[in-house]
């Protein structure tokens, strides 16, 4: 979490990810199993929605430009909710905001897959990005605010790594059974499902995480403020850059790849979209655990250079100079080694006072990049072609890559990973004076 010290709930500094405890008074499950088991079933439920939400708009009778308001809007809800949430989960502890935003996610998915028109699909997509967007970052900082300075960029790298892998495996899953579910149920009650799924998570939730603390003298307000300079500020900016890269890259290809399977083998029969998932839900989660392999201490370096090759391969399948199937796979894998690199960078700059409200900052950057990404594929779609649409978008999420890669040698202090380290030992510093003054008032006697 990331109050003062005084607020803490009592638990030791860890020295490896793997030791976490599960909780107080229960150490048969670490946190780090823990995380991994939430994060694989979230992702589950979430793509199973995301292997036929396009479907699910399109039978509802929207025309291509239509899909792409539609799922821009339920983006934007969630880019105007991002910033907030971290500063909510900050202020009043990760496991809270953790539960209510899994429960509203739960309730998107349900509304999204029960509903039978666009306007109703329309609230429950809004529904999902709120719980998303309140979700995000609490299950990492619940973990990352537990490591102390010692060995700091191995453990939150593996923290980042073991969270990314359970994502992919979480995506495995999820293309799976929409393959093997697909027998015997629709799009819409496939979606549903993943809501229900999602619905049991939160319920459980307050029993498989510890509490986690809370700071009833910080505003959120103050959180968001204070949070935002701070990214807004030079030594963020190429990691937002890299940020934004992935995010415009990654949304080209969720919006571009089941209208590209369609139009090559038809898209009556939604097992093959699960098929198709499948196999680069796995390509994902390969890359993601190739991770460990690539400098840890680099990922200024690699990130943005994987960032960069991202849409090309895309872009090849799109112009049938590749097969479709090679494209996506070759690009879903550096999708998830990116993702990593991206990550890790992330929280090696976070401070552990602001770090889900720092998260959410770079997150609502990055929502923006989806929100325009996805709006402009269904409006370039519909003036030229889906091959044309990838092009232009390639191009965009290529140019801040580089932009990234380039500020990081220019602005040196974007890659001083002691910085937080520093900040973090200063706050303490500062709230054990604070506590010493207040209890040096309480003790000393007071007048007739």
């Amino acid at each position: 979490m990331t109050t003062s010290p005084r607020h803490e709930t009592p638990g030791p500094p860890i020295d490896e990810p793997a030791s976490i405890a599960a909780s107080p008074g229960d150490g048969r499950v670490s946190l780090l199993a823990r995380l991994g088991v939430y994060t694989s079933l979230s992702t589950l439920s979430d793509f199973v929605y995301g292997a036929v939400f396009v479907t699910v708009i399109l039978a509802r009778g929207a025309d291509p430009w239509m899909v792409g308001a539609i799922i821009a809007a339920g983006q934007v809800i969630g880019l105007l909710m991002e910033a907030p949430s971290g500063a909510l989960g900050d202020r009043y502890g990760h496991r809270r905001l953790l539960t209510i935003g899994l429960a509203f996610w739960g309730v998107g998915l349900l509304t999204i897959g029960l509903a039978p028109g666009l306007a109703l699909t329309l609230v429950g997509m809004c529904l999902g990005h709120v719980g998303a967007s309140l979700k995000s970052g609490t299950l990492t900082a619940i973990l990352i605010n537990r490591v102390g300075a010692t060995d700091r960029t191995a453990r939150i790298e593996r923290i980042v790594r073991i969270s990314a892998v359970s994502t992919r495996l979480g995506s495995v899953l999820g293309a799976a059974s929409v393959m093997i579910a697909g027998t015997w149920l629709s799009a819409g009650p496939l979606v549903a499902v993943g809501g229900v799924l999602l619905l049991v998570l939160a319920l459980f939730a307050p029993k498989c995480f510890p509490t986690t603390p809370v700071d009833p003298d910080r505003r959120v307000g103050a959180i968001l403020v204070e949070s935002v300079v701070l990214v807004a500020s030079r030594r963020f900016l190429p990691l937002v850059l890299l940020a934004s890269a992935l995010m415009v890259a990654t949304m080209l290809l969720v919006v571009a790849w089941q209208p590209l399977l369609a139009a090559e083998y038809g898209g009556e029969d939604v097992r093959l979209n699960g098929l198709v998932l499948l196999v680069m839900s796995l390509a994902l989660m390969a890359g993601a655990a190739c991770a460990r392999w690539v400098d840890r201490d680099r990922p200024h370096l690699w990130g943005p250079v994987v960032a960069s090759g991202i849409a090309l391969p895309l872009l090849l399948a799109a112009y049938d100079v590749i097969p479709l199937v090679v494209g996506l796979v070759l690009a879903e894998f550096l999708i998830g080694l990116g993702g990593v690199l991206s990550g890790v960078w992330n929280q090696l700059m976070f401070t552990d006072a602001n770090r889900n409200t720092m998260f959410s900052a770079v997150t609502v950057v990055t929502l923006f990049g989806a929100a325009v990404t996805t709006g402009s594929f269904g409006l370039l779609w519909d003036l030229w072609s889906i091959p044309t649409a990838v092009a232009l978008l390639s191009v965009l999420a290529l140019v801040v890559a580089m932009a990234s890669l380039v500020l990081s040698r220019l602005v040196p202090e974007s890659v001083d990973f002691t910085w937080a380290v520093r900040r973090n030992a200063e706050a303490e510093e500062l709230d054990g004076e604070l506590s010493e003054d207040t209890r040096s008032r309480e003790e000393s006697p007071k007048g007739p």
